[in-house]
C-alpha cells in the first residue's frame, strides 16, 4: 500500500512533519516525538478480480517521552485518517479504520513511549 497520500493528509493537518516527526516505513532511533505510517510485513493482497481494489491492514506508530503526550498524539492521528467514502490522492476509502484501541509499548532505552494501532482499510487505487 502507499501510505504517502496518509503522510501528506497528516502533514496538511499539521500532526506532523515529513521526515522530522512524520515518516513512512521507518522512524530514526533518534526521533524524540514522531509518527511512523508501516506496511504489514505481508504487504497488500492483490485481487486479480477486481484490478485496483484493495483491502487490508497497515500500522501507525507515535513515541513520545510523555504517556498522556504520546496517547494524545495517536489519537490526533486516529482521528484524521479515520474516514469512510473519502478520497485522499488518489486512493478512495471505502474505510480506513483502527482495527482495535491503541497500545502502549514500554519505555524504550531512549525512554520513549510508543503507542501502536493497526489499521483495517478498503480503497481504490487510480
Amino acid at each position: 500500500m502507499n501510505l504517502m497520500p496518509l503522510a501528506n493528509l497528516l502533514q496538511t493537518k499539521n500532526i506532523g512533519e515529513q521526515g522530522t516527526s512524520l515518516f513512512v516505513d521507518f522512524m530514526p532511533a533518534d526521533c524524540a516525538r514522531g509518527i511512523l505510517l508501516r506496511n504489514r510485513i505481508t504487504g497488500t493482497a492483490i485481487d486479480y478480480e477486481l484490478p485496483g481494489y484493495f483491502k487490508g491492514q497497515f500500522q501507525v506508530t507515535t513515541r513520545s517521552n510523555d504517556y498522556v503526550d504520546g496517547q494524545a498524539l495517536m489519537q490526533q492521528v486516529v482521528d484524521s485518517i479515520t474516514m469512510t467514502a473519502t478520497q485522499v490522492e488518489n486512493q478512495f476509502f471505502n474505510y480506513c479504520r483502527p482495527h482495535a484501541d491503541p497500545v502502549a509499548f514500554p519505555l524504550s532505552r531512549g525512554n520513549f513511549i510508543e503507542w501502536t494501532c493497526f489499521f483495517d482499510v478498503n480503497f481504490v487505487q487510480s
